[in-house]
C-alpha cells in the first residue's frame, strides 16, 4: 500500500465563526480518482485534527490550500520536503503564484485537478513526477464521479453538492477568472442523483455551483430536466444554491426548483449602485431592478440571501448607511457582507497592487478583513461600517419580519431561519474579534 496523506491547511478553526459552513469538495475527488492500493487519510485543518508534518507517515503528501491557509501549508510542505516525503498542492493561490508554491512543494497542480492527478500519480510512482501539470478548466466532466464522503469531516454544518462546473463571467474581483477557457459544464445526473442519495438523511444540503442555473437556455433546459429528476426522488432535505440574478426571469425553473427541494438561493448583488458594479465588470447585473427581481423570487417561495461588497472605489464613507435603506427596501431575507478583497492573479488585484493599495500578508487576506487599501474608507471605519450591516438584519426585529414574510407561505425555512440568525450572532463576535486583532498587529509593526 502507499500511503497518501491530504490535507486542508488553515491557522483557524472555521467551524467557531462561520454561520453555514459546508465541506469542501477537492480533495474528496482526488481520492475518488485514487487507485485502490493507496491508504488515503484526510486531515481537515478548517474543523478538525491538525496535521503534524514531522511525525506524520506518509510516502506522498497532497495539499489544496486557500489563500489565508497557504503559510501553514508552506510549513507543512518544507518539513515534509526535509524528511524527504514527497509533496503536492493545488488551488487557486498556487495556480496564480505557482513559482512561489515551488519554493515550498515538489509539485504544483494548477487548474482542475482531477484530469492531471492520474498522470500524477503515475509519475510519481515511477518516481518521475514533474514540477507542474496542469488541469483544463473545459474538459467533460462525464467521469468526474462522487467525491469520497467517508473522508469529509463531521464537524461542517451541512453536505455539499456539485452539479456543474465553469462560469463565463469576468467579475475583476471573482479568483475564478485566473483561470483561462472557463467553460459551463454539467455532471451527468445520474452521477449528481448518486451524490445525493449518499446524504439523503441530511437536513439540509448545499449545492456549490457556481451558478446552479446555468448560462444559456440550454443549460436551463438541461437544469429543468435535472429537477424533475430530483423530484421523483422525493428526497426529504431541503437545499440552496447560487444563482445570477436573471434566476428570476425563469419562473417555470424556479418553480420545478422549489418542487425538488430548493429554499434559498445566494445571489451576488455586490453593490446596489450601477458605477460600482461597471468597475468590478459585474455587467449582467447593472440595470436590473434588484426589488421586482426579488419579488418574483419569493413568488415561487424561494428565499434571498443577498451578497454584497464593501469598499468599492466609488462607494463613499456613508455607503453602508444607504446600502442597509436599499437592501430593507428591495426585501431580500438575509445579507453576507464582505469587503472588497484582491485575490492573487485576479485583475483586480493588478490593478491594485500596481497602485500599491494590496497586502502580500497572505494569512489576512480573507473576505472578512479589510486588507485593501480602501479610497474612502479606513479599516476601522468600514469594521464598523459591515457591522452596521449586518447589525441591521440579524436582530430579532429584522428576524421577526423574515419569519412573517415565509409563516404562511413555507414553514420549512423557519428552522434555517432561526439558526442562521443565532449562529451569525456568535459568528460575527468572532469574525470581529479576529479581524481588529490583525488591525491591530499591523499598527505595531
Amino acid at each position: 500500500m502507499i500511503e497518501l496523506a491530504m490535507c486542508y491547511p488553515s491557522l483557524v478553526k472555521e467551524n467557531v465563526g462561520t454561520e453555514m459552513l459546508y465541506s469542501p469538495l477537492a480533495l474528496a475527488y482526488l481520492a475518488s480518482h485514487t487507485p485502490e492500493y493507496y491508504n488515503i487519510s484526510l486531515y481537515d485543518e478548517y474543523v478538525g485534527e491538525d496535521m503534524n508534518p514531522d511525525t506524520i507517515i506518509a510516502d506522498l503528501v497532497a495539499v489544496s490550500s486557500l489563500s489565508s491557509g497557504i503559510s501553514r501549508a508552506y510549513e507543512i510542505g518544507d518539513k515534509l520536503r526535509a524528511r524527504g516525503i514527497k509533496t503536492v498542492i493545488g488551488g487557486a493561490h498556487v495556480s496564480s503564484l505557482p513559482e512561489e508554491a515551488l519554493e515550498h512543494f515538489d509539485t504544483v497542480i494548477l487548474g482542475e485537478g482531477e484530469k492531471p492527478w492520474k498522470q500524477f500519480l503515475e509519475d510519481f510512482e515511477n518516481k518521475k513526477a514533474k514540477e507542474r501539470y496542469f488541469g483544463p478548466m473545459d474538459v467533460s466532466l462525464e467521469n468526474i464521479g462522487t467525491p469520497r464522503r467517508s473522508l469529509m469531516h463531521n464537524n461542517y454544518h451541512y453536505p455539499s453538492v456539485m452539479t456543474s462546473r465553469g462560469c463565463p463571467y469576468a467579475c475583476s474581483f471573482c479568483y475564478l477568472t485566473i483561470y483561462k477557457n472557463r467553460k459551463y459544464r454539467t455532471i451527468p445526473h445520474e452521477t449528481i442523483l448518486q451524490d445525493f442519495d449518499s446524504i439523503q438523511d441530511s437536513s439540509i444540503v448545499v449545492v456549490t455551483d457556481e451558478n446552479f442555473i446555468g448560462y444559456s437556455k440550454k443549460d436551463s433546459e438541461d437544469r429543468k430536466v435535472l429537477l424533475n429528476k430530483i423530484i421523483k426522488r422525493n428526497y426529504k432535505f431541503i437545499w440552496g444554491c447560487q444563482a445570477s440574478i436573471n434566476i428570476a426571469e425563469q419562473p417555470e425553473l424556479m418553480q420545478l426548483m422549489y418542487e425538488a427541494g430548493c429554499r434559498t438561493v445566494f445571489i451576488g448583488f455586490e453593490s446596489t449602485d450601477p458605477e460600482s458594479l461597471k468597475s468590478i465588470s459585474k455587467r449582467h447585473n447593472i440595470g436590473v431592478n434588484y426589488k421586482e427581481a426579488v419579488k418574483k423570487i419569493h413568488k415561487q417561495k424561494i428565499a434571498v440571501i443577498a451578497s454584497c461588497i464593501l469598499g468599492m472605489d466609488n462607494q463613499k464613507d456613508d455607503y453602508h448607511k444607504v446600502l442597509i435603506k436599499e437592501l430593507k427596501d428591495i426585501k431580500v431575507d438575509f445579507v453576507r457582507v464582505f469587503f472588497m478583497t484582491a485575490w492573487p492573479g485576479t485583475k483586480l488585484h493588478k490593478q491594485l497592487e500596481a497602485e500599491g493599495r494590496t497586502t502580500i500578508d497572505w494569512d489576512s487576506l480573507r473576505k472578512d478583513i479589510p486588507t485593501t487599501k480602501f479610497k474612502h474608507y479606513t479599516h476601522e471605519g468600514i469594521l464598523a461600517a459591515r457591522k452596521e450591516v449586518m447589525d441591521a438584519f440579524f436582530n430579532w426585529r429584522s428576524l421577526s419580519m423574515v419569519i412573517l414574510r415565509w409563516l404562511f407561505k413555507d414553514r420549512s425555512l423557519m428552522g434555517l431561519f432561526i439558526k442562521l440568525s443565532v449562529r451569525n450572532k456568535l459568528s460575527e463576535r468572532i469574525r470581529n474579534k479576529r479581524a481588529n486583532y490583525v488591525l491591530q498587529q499591523n499598527k505595531n509593526l
